[in-house]
């Protein structure tokens, strides 16, 4: 029997594994400390590594296939990580590649990288130094700043810097997570040559005050100032048609906005926790309220929703404690879980026909709610929808079909209420522990009445036998 040589062979399973790795499409192959996958060109991208070195030195080729790219968070949170030399093989650097590398102080980047992706080092609070050519083809620094000369785009600012930065002339995009965390920035002056700032681009820049952003902006990304919880106010010039979604949520210190007049869409939690906003006035062109979009604004007292909303998502004012009164367009049909759960200074609302649907523990808490008027439309009373409110009485819609589990629940006010014709459940402990419930008009229509609904409540010894309706579960 002929014998294969040993380097023949070695040769035979890299082929096997790659061949493996093809049929299985984007499955990852393990060499040493690296995780990897064979691109379309035959090249190698590393996508993770699980080793532990101080000083690495990432090797050119995997199981003698080149390496060429980096790929996203390949790195991320490797705090043993001190100085890293990158191969010359090197053409990308993926989206966040290096983020969180905690005690990362050096690292080179190869002349033959030809893209580099959402900032690399975001994260990196010990990076003081990145090896670069000075005639590299597609990046440069400029005073611990880096910058992509394709897109006018700055790329990194080093989390070193301290104090008030001016970006240069000419730069045209605040790339995404490019100041992420960078807590020494206080101040900020952009130039008009910028048209964009990425997603996260200010991300947790804590000590960030003050900022001007030129008319030449038209795009905020999402999470764009998330957590600038010193900046103080802010202008959106009126190019910015979109609010991303967490675009400011968290700066906490934030009592003065102006939006654009043009603007048409504001994204979920885009001032979520901005605690110190009172006032907002909203463009007459937005038509949604997103999901949380201003949940924990505990200082808010007066807002304008425009006539041409249709739609208020879930816990968009949940927690404004000090909204006492706000005026529901004629046109909003959907007002999501939790609209304005914890609104304890909301003392009255009326809601309009169009709306069809009041998600589940919408008026949660509201405990200083005492008028409330419901939609004709509505059919159902969602779970915990009035939990804890003041009313004394409502009038239920007459096309209500069900009443929901925890409905009423503590609505300690609340003396008599007519279930209308159409109800067929009531469900669990649906208006317990309404202490002053006196009277209740039970239509012949329920075939449904939970055991617990009327617990702790007067009436409960006025309302006619429902043995035959109870459906007790079996212990």
């Amino acid at each position: 029997m002929k014998r294969i040589p040993a380097g023949l062979l070695a040769l035979v399973l890299v082929f096997l594994c790659l061949f493996s790795a093809g049929a299985e499409g984007d499955a990852d192959l393990k060499s040493g400390d690296y995780l990897y996958r064979i691109q379309a060109d035959g090249t190698a991208m590393i996508t993770r590594y699980k080793g532990d070195h101080e000083d690495l030195f990432i090797p050119s080729e995997l199981d003698g296939v080149p390496v060429t790219i980096i790929g996203p968070e390949a790195f991320k949170s490797k705090n043993s990580l001190m100085y890293v030399t990158l191969p010359e093989s090197i053409k990308e650097i993926g989206d966040s590649a290096f983020m969180a590398c905690g005690n990362l102080m050096w690292i080179n980047i190869p002349d033959a990288v030809k893209r580099i992706g959402r900032n690399p080092f975001a994260g990196c609070a010990s990076l003081s130094d990145i090896d670069l050519s000075k005639e590299h083809a597609l990046l440069y620094m400029e005073n611990g700043v880096l910058f992509s000369r394709p897109d006018q785009r700055l790329v990194y600012y080093s989390m070193q810097l301290q104090g008030a930065y001016e970006v240069p002339e000419g730069t045209r995009i605040i790339g995404a997570s490019a100041f992420y965390t960078c807590d020494g920035l206080s101040e900020l002056t952009l130039p008009d040559s910028v048209t964009s700032i990425g997603k996260k681009a200010f991300y947790q820049c804590h000590r960030l005050k003050s900022i001007n952003l030129p008319d030449s902006i038209s795009y905020l990304g999402d999470g764009a100032f998330n957590g600038c919880s010193n900046l103080t106010s802010i202008r959106c010039p009126d190019t910015v048609t979109e609010i991303g979604i967490s675009a400011f949520e968290g700066c906490r210190s934030l009592s003065e906005l102006i939006l654009p007049e043009d603007a048409t869409s504001i994204g979920d939690r885009a001032f979520c926790d901005c605690s110190s906003l009172t006032s907002i006035e909203l463009p007459e062109g937005i038509s949604s309220i997103g999901q949380n979009t201003f949940a924990g604004c505990k200082n808010l007292v007066e807002i304008e929703i425009p006539e041409d909303v249709t739609y208020i998502g879930g816990g968009a004012f949940q927690d404004c404690i000090e909204l006492k009164e706000i005026e529901i367009p004629e046109d909003v049909s959907y007002i999501g879980s939790n609209a304005f759960r914890g609104c304890s200074g909301l003392t009255s609302l009326e809601l309009p026909d169009s709306c069809f649907y009041i998600g589940s523990y919408a008026f949660y808490g509201c405990v200083a709610l005492e008028e409330l008027t419901l939609p004709t439309m509505l059919n159902t009373i969602n779970p915990g929808l009035f939990y804890g409110c003041a009313f004394s009485e409502l009038e239920l819609p007459s096309r209500i079909t069900a009443i929901g589990d925890q409905a009423f629940l503590a609505c300690r006010n609340l003396t008599s209420i007519e279930i209308p014709g159409k109800v067929t459940t009531i469900g669990d402990r649906a208006f317990y522990s309404c202490v002053m419930l006196e009277e209740v008009d039970l239509p012949d229509s329920l075939t449904y009445v939970a055991p617990n609904a009327f617990d702790l409540c007067p009436v409960q010894a006025t309302l006619p036998d429902l043995s035959d309706l109870v459906l007790w579960e079996d212990e």
